[in-house]
């Protein structure tokens, strides 16, 4: 598949499996899917255990999907730059990719923390899932300095730090 480019002024749209990204001045600003954004969370997520390269096996069991299909959308995320795919070896995070999933990690780290310490009800994964692809830098920053900045998510695991973290 063939990405499509449409520059305007200081930016640039670039449109490439069914997705529309917003570059300006050399920056990603917005634009993966919510699919490429839970392979990349749970690459982190294999990292954070101590694996230094993923088994597509792994992945594929993580999100529910066959292997032939994980090792496709591997493929593609390795051609826009996110990760590194190492044949029969593993997968990896790029920096581009890491980024992204650092994101992903901190918002869904961050509403489980609401959740539990400030709404005081049931983390849900899928109330949590669904809200973590919705939010920007500016929100995660509102709501991690009204949580006072916490450390780790109720399940212990570490929150990556914003902006606004002392």
């Amino acid at each position: 598949m063939r990405a499509i480019y449409l520059k305007f002024a200081d930016s640039c749209v670039q449109y490439l499996y069914g997705v529309a990204a917003i570059f300006g001045r050399d920056e990603f600003v917005m634009g993966v899917s919510e699919s490429v954004e839970e392979y990349l969370e749970a690459l982190w997520l294999s990292e954070e255990s101590g694996e230094k390269l993923a088994h597509i096996k792994w992945v594929a069991r993580h999100l529910g999907i066959s292997a032939p299909s994980t090792v496709e959308m591997l493929k593609k995320l390795e051609k826009e730059g996110l990760v590194i795919y190492q044949a029969r070896k593993g997968i990896q995070l790029a920096d581009k990719g890491r980024e992204i999933a650092r994101r992903i990690i901190r918002a869904h780290r961050l509403i489980e923390a609401l959740m539990r310490e400030t709404l005081r009800t049931e983390v849900r994964e899928e109330t949590v899932c669904g809200m973590e692809h919705h939010m920007d830098e500016e929100f995660m920053d509102a709501l991690c300095t009204l949580l006072k900045h916490p450390r780790k998510c109720p399940h212990g695991d570490p929150i990556p730090r914003g902006k606004c973290c002392p």
